[in-house]
């Protein structure tokens, strides 16, 4: 019985190994529109933005933004020009090793943006940078 109790314990010890480090999202937010500027209407996300998501001036791209929320960091918002609302989502999520399956732990990107206003607007995100440990950077834009 001892030697059963031991090798539980390794196990469930073991599913905890490989433990990963926190993820960053860093990204920008382009206007594309030449005539006005746009602004945040919505926020979701597991942490703040840092610094805040504010307007962006017609036909420009705001500074760099990033949150951070260990190992499962996700972030959706949208941005506002008169009719037009794009929605972005970004997340990266962690997948623990898996011992018993012999599987390493990895890192999976997610990012997409949906145009949800009256008019319809071109919304994109594209991911622009791999970094390690989850880190990955975006460039969103909106027309």
């Amino acid at each position: 019985m001892k030697s059963l109790t031991v090798v539980a314990a390794f196990a469930v010890s073991a599913l905890g190994m490989g433990s990963a480090h926190a993820a960053t999202l860093t990204f920008t937010v382009q206007n594309k529109i030449t005539t006005s500027a746009i602004t945040n209407s919505y926020f979701n996300g597991c942490a703040a933005v840092i610094p805040a998501l504010s307007s962006v001036a017609a036909n420009s791209i705001s500074g760099v933004h990033q949150t951070d929320c260990g190992t499962n960091s996700a972030v959706v918002f949208e941005y506002t020009s008169g009719s037009k609302i794009c929605r972005f989502n970004m997340s990266s999520i962690w997948t623990p090793p898996n011992p018993i399956l012999g599987t390493s732990g990895y890192w999976t990107p997610a990012g997409s943006a949906t145009s949800k206003g009256s008019t319809t607007a071109t919304c994109k995100t594209t991911l622009v940078g791999l970094g390690s440990n989850g880190n990955y950077t975006w460039a969103l834009s909106m027309q």
